[in-house]
């Protein structure tokens, strides 16, 4: 085991523990070496639940692409349900979390024709507007956290006002958490069409569908 190269020997611990972790069933991750490995090392471990409900789509429909929040809806499903350790709630009143989507335009570009006035390359662009909220504080979990401003820890009259002077005969009001106005994360994704080599609207709505549920689920990782 000592003349094994360090790389060729995490590459032998992989393909061992590798398998005997699919066959414990360890979905959320395990522990290899004092490492967290597994969904469980890049998602919040306090979210057990998402409630998906179906996208809306405000893009103008026309025939090919009636319908595509719903292939899109079934599509970030399949990959929350395949990558994270998240559940997908059909209840809204039990889930810890809620994940809003809406389909805000469809393009259909035309990129090259051939001889006899067809289309020999085009594509398809897709933008969606995703808001993820904590349905237990009313955190939105998909916006950007905000940084603390540094050298700001001594208030300025003129900026922050006067001060208020104390009087211990008032009661405190209770201290109410302040919402975040959600802020909707821009999601684009880009489908090739190339008729010439098989490729059609069909085919690049499924890289797409593909496309947005990879890029949601990235977004859903915790913050390091």
């Amino acid at each position: 085991m000592n003349s094994i190269s360090p790389h060729r020997r995490w590459v032998l611990y992989g393909a061992i523990f590798a398998p005997l972790a699919a066959l414990c069933g360890c979905r959320g991750g395990f522990n290899l070496l004092g490492y967290q490995v597994g969904a469980d090392a890049l998602y919040d471990a306090n979210i057990k639940t998402v409630y998906v409900p179906l996208f809306n789509n405000r893009a103008f429909q026309t025939t090919p692409y009636r319908g595509f929040e719903v292939d899109v809806t079934q599509a970030v499903i399949r990959e929350i349900g395949k990558t994270t350790s998240f559940r997908v709630s059909s209840d809204y009143t039990t889930a810890d979390t809620e994940l809003l989507g809406n389909i805000v335009s469809i393009q259909h570009n035309l990129l090259n024709r051939n001889q006899l006035n067809l289309t020999r390359e085009a594509e398809l662009v897709v933008a969606v507007d995703v808001v993820w909220r904590d349905l237990r504080d009313g955190t939105i979990l998909s916006n950007p956290r905000k940084r603390p401003v540094p050298g700001r820890t001594i208030l300025n009259p003129t900026i922050d006002g006067p001060p208020i002077p104390f009087d211990p005969t008032i009661e405190r009001p209770p201290e109410l958490p302040e919402l975040e106005a959600p802020v909707p994360m821009r999601i684009v994704a880009t489908g090739r069409i190339l008729p010439e080599l098989g490729e059609t609207n069909a085919s690049a709505s499924t890289r797409i569908h593909n496309q947005i549920a990879v890029q949601i689920v990235s977004m859903m990782e915790k913050r390091w």
